[in-house]
């Protein structure tokens, strides 16, 4: 079996993540990241946030509380919008992407599942999997799945090498000062920011959902640029590390 990298793009780093922001992607960011993921997309898996192409319908809608698949069809349609464009910018440094869209992709029927073999048969053909947060159909109704989910689901499923968590902030930041190594006695000490839209749990739901991984591998959460980004692909330590 192949072994994977798995890098996720908080949605923080692509969008302008402000509540009651809709649709507004820092073109200038993905621009960056999409030319260093171009330096080294072997072997890869790539998996963005939503951002203000998602949080904000959910919100709007309130599709964590009821069911609407109008709201459902917008979210998921404002979604691939951003899938697209992430997907057009890396094709434009000669990446092969292939958008995978969660919403058919995707079931949760007491469990989450997916076509993992169609997953790997796309990276062994040579192309890059682009995975995005978005809206699925789960147990008789509609759910969001975010980009973290889908990561570790997938580092869960597959032989995973290392997963990285790219985000807007250097790392995990415990009273203002980076953490180099993370264990699981620190979670509570790990602190939210304020004014941004996320309907996912924000950091402190990323750690918890990393710390209830089944599986093991190298995890990393770590600043969102086009250097630590090209630094994650190329197997260095960086930001700070999630000891399992």
């Amino acid at each position: 079996m192949l072994e994977l990298k798995i890098l996720k793009i908080g949605g923080s780093i692509i969008t302008e993540k402000r509540k009651d922001v809709f649709e507004k992607a820092n073109e200038d960011a993905i621009e960056e990241l999409c030319e260093a993921i171009a330096r080294k997309p072997e072997n890869l898996i790539l998996i963005h946030g939503a951002g203000s192409f998602g949080h904000p319908y959910v919100e709007k809608f309130r599709l964590r509380e009821e069911k609407n698949v109008y709201g459902v069809s917008l979210t998921h349609l404002a979604c691939s919008r951003l899938n697209g464009l992430i997907c057009q910018t890396l094709s434009k440094f000669g990446v092969s992407p292939l958008p995978i869209h969660p919403i058919t992709f995707f079931k949760k029927i007491g469990s989450l599942q997916c076509d993992l073999d169609f997953i790997l048969k796309a990276v062994d053909e040579g192309f890059l999997p682009v995975i995005h947060g978005d809206m699925i159909f789960c147990d008789g109704k509609f759910e969001v799945l975010s980009g973290d989910d889908i990561a570790i689901h997938l580092a869960e499923k597959l032989s995973i090498d290392r997963l990285g968590f790219a985000t807007d902030v250097e790392g995990i930041l415990i009273d203002g000062k980076l953490v180099k190594k993370l264990d699981y006695s620190s979670i509570e000490k790990i602190g939210e920011a304020e004014g941004k839209s996320d309907v996912t749990g924000g950091m402190k739901g990323k750690v918890n959902k990393i710390f209830s991984m089944k599986k093991r591998c190298e995890v990393y959460i770590f600043k969102g640029d086009k250097e630590s980004v090209a630094r994650f692909l190329n197997g260095e330590v960086v930001g700070t590390q999630v000891i399992l």
